[in-house]
């Protein structure tokens, strides 16, 4: 035994959870604009150009975020998948010993 293993349940988990967290951050992110909106009517100038690029600047990190979370799950799945295939073929091995 070499020590290494994959849960199946675990890396789909994983998975789904990375998600739900990015999405939970792009949520909360629109929350706190449309809470800031009624008080921006009423300024003016530097601070609310200030604010306004913050937003659009965490609303590029969520896209990033998505873009990063889009490859992981990318490779969690062809992990899943390879070692899947592993998995079936010394199954196999070890069938054609009986």
């Amino acid at each position: 035994m070499n020590g290494f293993d994959v849960s199946y349940g675990r890396v789909d988990d994983a998975t789904m959870r990375l998600g739900q967290q990015t999405e939970e951050v792009a949520r909360r992110i629109e929350e706190l604009d449309a809470k800031m909106q009624k008080l921006l009517a009423d300024l003016e100038g530097e601070t609310k150009e200030n604010y306004e690029a913050k937003v659009k600047s965490w609303r590029m990190n969520v896209a990033d975020m998505r873009t990063l979370l889009g490859k992981a799950q990318n490779a969690l799945n062809e992990i899943r998948n390879n070692y899947s295939g592993t998995d079936r073929r010394e199954a196999m091995n070890w069938a054609s010993l009986l």
